[in-house]
């Protein structure tokens, strides 16, 4: 992109994908602040109970992509094997952080059109890797249940260190709760700017019907010239802020 158009973007804290803060700035206060919940994630994960990883939320747009891209930079930087997997298959944007094409992803895996080595993309840039989400479906609710994902995922923990998961909000459609099923453990993402407390509340108690593992809340777009804010529910820690396109 453009130095002209990145300026622009900047300005309105609007951000292409494939601009992954923490590589671009390592030494800011986000990048910092990533750094913080890495640190939390070593400590809660101190017997490295949980390397499938699900990230989710309330709603759409509360920059669970962005978040996702960045820990897996930081994850790879500091030696760990890291593959971010895309299972948003009705809105997938993992893609967009390498600026690739979805054609060749889980769907692809699951319909043994390719393999899952096929599917992986690689990139030196970022040191970690990705799974797209492929070709649309509708059949998206028997993919999530079928063995061959569980297998899928189950291959991915053999060989990674990380799997970091994409997922649906979980108050739009109940994808979300399907992929908890094959998660270690589960981060919900709580947008400052976006979220309102009853959508926060609805989902919580969705993730405590289904007895979801949820390990932390990460706090995003938070404005630092506010005062403290909170829900006033209890997940334990967070990041301070992050930047998400603007059709998330």
């Amino acid at each position: 992109m453009a130095k002209r158009n990145n300026k622009f973007l900047l300005k309105r804290n609007i951000l292409p994908y494939n601009y992954i803060w923490t590589k671009e700035n390592p030494i800011s206060y986000i990048t910092e602040s990533y750094q913080k919940f890495l640190v939390n994630l070593e400590y809660v994960n101190v017997d490295n109970e949980y390397k499938v990883i699900q990230v989710t939320s309330s709603v759409s747009g509360e920059g669970k992509s962005t978040f996702l891209s960045n820990v897996a930079f930081l994850l790879s930087q500091k030696g760990y094997k890291t593959v971010l997997l895309d299972l948003d298959l009705r809105k997938p944007k993992v893609h967009r952080i390498y600026s690739i094409e979805n054609k060749v992803g889980v769907t692809e895996i699951l319909s043994e059109k390719v393999s899952i080595n096929q599917a992986i993309q690689k990139d030196k840039k970022y040191g970690f890797d990705v799974i797209t989400s492929g070709e649309k479906t509708n059949a998206v609710i028997n993919l999530l249940q079928s063995k061959k994902m569980f297998s899928l995922v189950a291959e991915l923990k053999k060989e990674y260190d990380y799997v970091l998961v994409d997922s649906p909000p979980i108050i739009n459609v109940s994808d979300g709760l399907y992929i908890s099923k094959l998660a270690d453990a589960v981060l919900f993402v709580i947008s400052q700017e976006e979220t309102k407390r009853g959508l926060v509340k609805e989902a919580n108690k969705l993730l405590k019907q289904n007895d979801v593992n949820v390990i932390g809340a990460i706090m995003t777009q938070v404005d630092l010239r506010k005062n403290t804010y909170g829900y006033g529910y209890g997940y334990g820690y967070g990041y301070d802020y992050s930047y998400e396109s603007k059709d998330d």
